[in-house]
């Protein structure tokens, strides 16, 4: 199975080296309370998903043009599971910070200060 990931039409999915996960905010409603007895009534009008993506570690050229892609990201599109096909999303997204960890030659590459790849995360509007 192919993973997708495009920002604003652009393909990043080669950036991604494994699979990533989605987590489902509910939007609760105005009709949400909590009744006298303690028990709260959710009123969910739907749910918006929170997708973390670990990122292989970037060159500087990859992690330029990605960190320019979130800075102006309007959408996403991705692989959900949840309805096993490519989704396309109004979103925000953001990296974690990112350290170098290794510079050879003219070769740079860009991980996060725990030896995992940068974390992008999606959220939608």
């Amino acid at each position: 199975m192919t993973l997708t990931l495009l920002i604003d039409g652009v393909d990043y999915s080669s950036y991604i080296p494994r699979a990533y996960r989605v987590q489902y905010e509910p939007i609760l409603g105005a009709n949400t309370c909590r009744t006298l007895d303690g028990k709260l009534h959710e009123d969910i009008l739907a749910y918006k998903a929170r997708i973390e993506i670990e990122l292989k570690p970037l060159t500087t050229a990859q992690l330029s043009a990605i960190a320019q892609a979130c800075d102006n990201c309007q959408q996403v599109t991705y692989f959900d599971a949840k309805t096993n096909a490519d989704v396309t999303k109004d979103a925000k997204a953001t990296l974690s910070q990112a350290a170098l960890i290794m510079n050879y030659g003219t070769t740079e590459l860009w991980n996060n200060s725990m030896n995992q790849g940068i974390i992008l995360t999606v959220e939608e509007r």
